[in-house]
């Protein structure tokens, strides 16, 4: 009886340097593999984990606490979604046109270590919390609630209450 093979799951640059013949320069093609290699390790781990969709996993940076995360899209300009945050709360995010687009630039991105619940873990901080009250209070400069300087004297009174 055949075992069961896992899925092969692989980036577009994986694909391109796989698809890279140059009799000329053969150095060429090996450079483009090895330079593809790490990423093509980490997405293949990454979605042979969750069956081709982890949506929703959080990924963490190496380098600094900030992680990622791929959802729907919500708005409707692309149906996928990397949203990112940090200890502050939501730092932005960037639709994508498939989930496997997606998945693949949050990796490029560098969130690369799953650390799933870390966004419940994050959000539960005092530091979030404050981190929620400035951008509430940026957003209603943004929206031309307040003037630059109420906003400033605002953020300057929520920051001494903490």
């Amino acid at each position: 009886m055949l075992q069961d093979q896992p899925l092969r799951f692989r980036t577009t640059a994986w694909e391109r340097a796989r698809r890279t013949r140059s009799p000329s320069r053969p150095d060429f093609a090996r450079y483009l593999r090895r330079i593809a290699r790490p990423m093509q390790i980490c997405y293949q781990q990454l979605m042979q984990a969750y069956n081709g969709e982890p949506v929703g996993v959080e990924c963490r940076m190496l380098e600094r606490d900030a992680w990622a995360f791929v959802v729907p899209e919500m708005s409707g300009s692309e149906p996928w979604r990397i949203q990112r945050f940090d200890l502050d709360g939501f730092v932005g995010h960037g639709a994508y046109g498939t989930l496997a687009e997606a998945v693949e630039g949050m990796l490029q991105e560098g969130y690369q270590i799953t650390d799933p619940g870390a966004l419940d873990r994050v959000a539960a901080s005092i530091r979030w919390a404050d981190g929620v009250r400035r951008a509430a209070i940026m957003q209603k400069h943004q929206e031309g609630l307040i003037t630059y300087a109420q906003m400033i004297e605002e953020m300057t009174s929520a920051s001494s209450t903490l």
